[in-house]
């Protein structure tokens, strides 16, 4: 059980086309914004995808129902959209079905990511690996399922567009330890992405946007039923107190929340829960503290940029328990694993969203937060999850030091400054979108 939750990260990847993109976005007619739900298929008895186990872990509940959730933002004729799902990862091919959607639909740049929520629907992917290490054996019609409520969202999102003003401010949270190290790094940042519709007839909920690095893991192996889990009851919270919420995470890889309640998954399934509830009102405290900063702006500039970052070969840390499946991993981990994969950076405004395919530690986020900065940007999110995944990405030090999140970094001890020097690289490009107005 411990050999396959350390090998989680093998259940993902299908290589990715190879295209770049820059566009300018400078639309000149008003920003107009609009936000969409949608439940994702969550069937009574269908697999949860997130924990490693030779047997398959079936849903018998719902503590929530797990969502696509998309904000879409339009100046002029220039549209973005950000869509959110509470799964355990995504894989290139639900971002290129959502792509192919918007395109149809005047949407020039998608981000999607995975909320990385352990307690969402599994049987969405395909293959014996991935059936094994995510605990879901695949499910016919899943994948299908899954993109129709994504698009689905997108759509409610396009028809409910109304005009706004934008913030962005950078919050605080002390909601996450290093779950690796005592004396490592703590995710504190907490972005945050505001569109209010003042004067709007009928009055408008106002948007929030927010990352946060910890992962969605709060509710245990032994936990069967759906959920988003500190998410959902962030998110749930945020509606109670008038705002229409969608979740990023930040820079997760080595980092899980804090519980006032004590340490995580207690044996008593109830405090668990009880735990999701106490984390997500706690992080919502926090969302609508820093909200309450954030001053409007009627026509931000819009522009965005996608790198594709060349991967070396997946290998196999020495001395890792994966490493000892190595004869029979080592060919599944290369069919899995992308060569290549995007890298996407957004400007909305003053925030920039950094949009990563894969699992970056802290120290590994703080060297991301400070490329967009040294471009400019004023309020960084990184985004991890976003439009693939890779596997974890740690320091030098910490991939020596070993561990699991450097046993599940596939591609060595090189991949934080290759991946750092994209998302600059990215977001250099942006001062090119940005000279050709008319681009789109």
């Amino acid at each position: 059980m411990r050999i396959a939750r350390w090998a989680l990260a093998l259940l993902l990847l299908a290589p990715a086309p190879a295209s770049a993109e820059l566009r300018a976005l400078a639309g000149r007619d008003g920003l107009r914004v609009g936000f969409g739900a949608q439940a994702l298929p969550a069937p009574e008895g269908g697999p949860l995808a997130g924990y490693g186990g030779l047997r398959t872990r079936t849903a018998v509940g719902h503590l929530d129902a797990p969502e696509a959730r998309a904000v879409v933002l339009e100046n002029g004729d220039a549209r973005v959209a950000i869509v959110a799902v509470d799964l355990v990862i995504v894989r290139p091919e639900l971002r290129d079905a959502l792509r192919e959607h918007a395109s149809a639909r005047g949407v020039g740049t998608v981000l999607v990511a995975a909320t990385h929520t352990h307690s969402g629907p599994g049987g969405y992917l395909s293959g014996w690996w991935p059936a094994r290490l995510t605990a879901g054996t695949e499910r016919p019609g899943a994948a299908g399922e899954i993109a129709d409520a994504a698009r689905g969202a997108l759509d409610r999102a396009l028809a409910d567009r109304a005009p706004a003003r934008l913030g962005a401010v950078l919050g605080h949270s002390a909601l996450a330890e290093n779950r690796r190290r005592d004396d490592g790094p703590a995710e504190t940042d907490l972005p945050v992405l505001v569109a209010r519709f003042p004067g709007a007839r009928p009055a408008r909920e106002p948007v929030v946007v927010f990352a946060f690095g910890a992962h969605a893991t709060v509710l245990s192996p032994q936990s069967r039923d759906y959920s988003a889990d500190y998410v959902g009851a962030s998110r749930r919270a945020l509606g109670e107190a008038g705002w229409r919420a969608l979740f990023l995470p930040g820079p997760l890889g080595d980092q899980q929340p804090v519980s006032a309640l004590g340490p995580l998954w207690p044996d008593d399934l109830d405090v668990q829960r009880e735990q999701v509830a106490e984390i997500g009102r706690a992080l919502a405290v926090a969302v609508l503290e820093s909200a309450e900063r954030a001053a409007g702006q009627e026509t931000p500039h819009f522009a965005s940029a996608e790198r594709w970052l060349d991967l070396p070969e997946p290998r196999l840390r020495r001395f890792c328990p994966i490493w000892w499946l190595g004869p029979f991993a080592g060919g599944p981990i290369r069919d899995f694993i992308s060569t290549r994969a995007p890298v996407q950076v957004l400007r909305i405004g003053p925030a920039w969203l950094a949009g990563v395919p894969a699992e970056p530690s802290s120290d590994v986020g703080s060297e991301l937060r400070a490329a967009l900065r040294a471009q400019g940007a004023g309020v960084p999110f990184v985004i991890a999850h976003a439009n693939d995944w890779t596997g974890y990405v740690v320091t030098p030090e910490i991939y020596g030091a070993g561990g699991y999140e450097a046993c599940m970094s596939f591609h060595g001890p090189g991949m934080a400054a290759a991946l750092t020097e994209k998302v600059a690289q990215t977001a250099r490009a942006l001062d090119e979108a940005q000279a050709l107005p008319e681009a789109r």
